[in-house]
This record gives C-alpha cells, structure tokens and sequence, in this order.
C-alpha cells in the first residue's frame, strides 16, 4: 500500500482503484461481524444511538426527536461534540462530553450568546473567521489554564472554552468559529444554512458536496468530521428519520480515519492517498455488497454503513472497552472466527 497522507490532504486524485474479488469478500466478512454484533447499538461510536446515549454522553446526549426535526440548537451541539473525535481515542471524548454540566454545555452551542461574545470581544481576532483560524493563538498552559499571547490576562470565551473542551487548546475555537461561520453565510443556524444550501442546488449530490465544504471552514473539521456529522443527519441506515436524508445524496459521505486506513493497509489497498480517492474506493467496494442479504429493512448499497464496519472491526480501543464486542467470549469466539477476520482481528488474544 503507497503510503498515506494526513486526512484532508490535497494532491491530484490518479484513476480509482478498483477493489479486487479478494477485497469485496472480505469486506463481506466484516459487515457482516458489524451487523451481527454493533449495528444500532449505543456501542456503536459516531452514530446517532450513540450521541443520543445518556449512559455514554450524560447531559450532553441529544434527544432523538430534535435532532430528527432539524432542532437547531441540537444540530449546533451535536456539530461541536462531533468536531472533538479527533486524533483521540473515542473512549476519552465520551468521558469529556460526559463531564460537561448543563450550563458549559450552553455555554458552548448556544450561537446567539457565541455571537454576541465573538463580535463584542475587545480582540478583533474573534471578529471573523478569517481572523480566528489566522491569527488567534489561543491555547492552554502547562496546568490547563486557558491562555493566548494576544491579550494573555484579558478573560477569553475561547480560553474559557479551550479549558471546557479538555483537548488541545486550540480546540477552544470551535464553538466560536462554527457561530461566526453562520453569521457570515448570513444564517442564524445550521438548519437555515441547509436550506440555504438546498435552494441554491438543484442536485442532491450538489447540496452533500456544498455542505461538506461549508463545515471544513469550522475551526478542526476535517474531511472525516464533516462526512460524520453529515451522515449522521441524512444516512437512512443510520438515523432511519434523518431530518436531511430526503434532500442530500447521502451516499457521498463515508469517514475515512486511521482505522480504516489500517483495514486498507491490510487488504493491500493500490489507490491514491487523497481523501476522495479513499472515498471513491470503499463507495466501489459497497457497491458489490447488497445490505439486504444481511437485513431486509437496510439499504442495498450504502458505503457509509460498510466502511462503518471496517472501521469499527479495526478499532482495537473501541472493541476493547465494549462490552458486545466477540471478544468477550475470547477463545471461543476466536475459534469460530472466518480467517479473513481472524487474520486481522486486533483484539484477538496473541495481540
């Protein structure tokens, strides 16, 4: 496998890999391991079960029927939890969202009370978007204190939310940087934003790919963040009522992350490094695995769902701490395992 650029990296996309018979059946394998044993469970990381989960997220789960009515202050709080599953075990992140009380969590995704601080703010550096992911520093001191080198003793929301956040430093821009981004699409939330994305593209494709960009302007959301934000609200197999399914192509949006790399590495994956190469590919693979062998109710071809299987079968971290996971049942599991698994498995008992 040709070594692999960091996640969001540009370089021109070189003719598809197309996935071989030996790569589609042991995808095969894995989806089906997936289905049988996290599908729609709140075990599951990055879905909607799982962001909708008080025994994983405490008082920042979201409540099911507002994210599936386009809520928008549910859409906002469930875009700046998504932006923290980055570079960090997902385990960690749940426990971070799961220590916010109630106050820091409005804190943090109430837009109006963002704005008004942002605009407001003696520092022209939280003024704009421009300004904020050019020149604010923000960070956070060797004890954890919010700090910057701009105005060092002046309080901060963005300093104040770095230490909420409990991630790098600079991750105390995001909240921010997600509310001046609406405020300068001249939206005054996300679910505007998507209607304003839908008038203004007449395809569903076109709208998935307008919106896709419109979150990678949000301070850390990369390619992977925003394909899992977006899934999450239009993908049918999971959220059967998505509030954006009806009107985006939700076909396009698959997360590529480190552990689904891995999965590629291990097939001997020969495509290019680029995001929308990785993407292209696991999409061809879905294509040649019809859901509905595995579960009536799903979708024939959805490559969110599947690279969702490769990920989460490669991701020792996760599978370690679940308590569905085969390897609980360790050697007994193990010896019924197919060999395409078993030969993969990172949790199996010799690792």
């Amino acid at each position: 496998m040709r070594a692999l650029l960091p996640l969001g990296s540009k370089v021109p996309v070189q003719t598809m890999a197309v996935p071989t018979r030996a790569q589609h059946r042991i995808a095969v394998e894995v989806v089906a391991w997936y289905l049988k044993t996290y599908y729609a469970t709140p075990e599951d990381p990055g879905t909607l079960a799982m962001f909708c989960s008080q025994e994983r997220l405490g008082q920042f789960a979201l409540e099911p029927t507002a994210l599936q009515r386009g809520d928008a202050a549910a859409l906002f709080q469930l875009l700046v939890g998504t932006v923290l599953f980055q570079r960090q075990r997902d385990l960690q992140v749940l426990r971070i969202l799961r220590g916010l009380s109630a106050n820091e969590i409005r804190e943090l995704t109430d837009v109006p009370r963002l704005l008004v601080h942002a605009l407001n703010n003696q520092c022209v550096q939280s003024h704009s978007v421009a300004a904020l992911h050019a020149s604010c520093d923000v960070g956070k001191d060797a004890g954890g204190k919010g700090m910057c080198g701009q105005r060092p003793v002046a309080a901060c929301d963005l300093k104040r939310h770095a230490e909420l956040l409990r991630r790098y430093g600079d991750f105390g821009k995001v909240p921010t940087s997600a509310a001046l981004l609406l405020h300068e699409a001249g939206q005054p939330s996300l679910a505007a934003l998507f209607t304003q994305v839908c008038r203004s593209h007449r395809t569903r494709r076109a709208r998935a790919v307008a919106l896709e960009a419109a979150l990678l302007r949000v301070w850390r959301v990369s390619y992977k963040l925003a394909n899992m934000y977006l899934s999450i609200l239009a993908n049918p197999d999971l959220n059967p009522n998505g509030p954006w399914a009806a009107q985006l192509d939700w076909t396009y949006f698959v997360v590529v992350d480190s552990n689904v790399d891995r999965f590629l590495a291990s097939v001997n994956y020969e495509g290019a490094a680029d995001y929308g190469a990785r993407r292209e590919f696991l999409q061809a693979l879905a294509r040649g695995i019809d859901l509905r062998t595995f579960h009536r109710d799903l979708h024939a071809y959805n490559p969110r769902l599947v690279q969702q299987a490769l990920y989460l079968f490669m991701s020792a971290s996760n599978r370690r701490e679940s308590a569905v996971d085969c390897s609980r049942a360790a050697t007994l599991a193990c010896g019924e395992c197919p060999r395409p698994l078993s030969t993969r498995c990172q949790v199996r008992p010799e690792k």
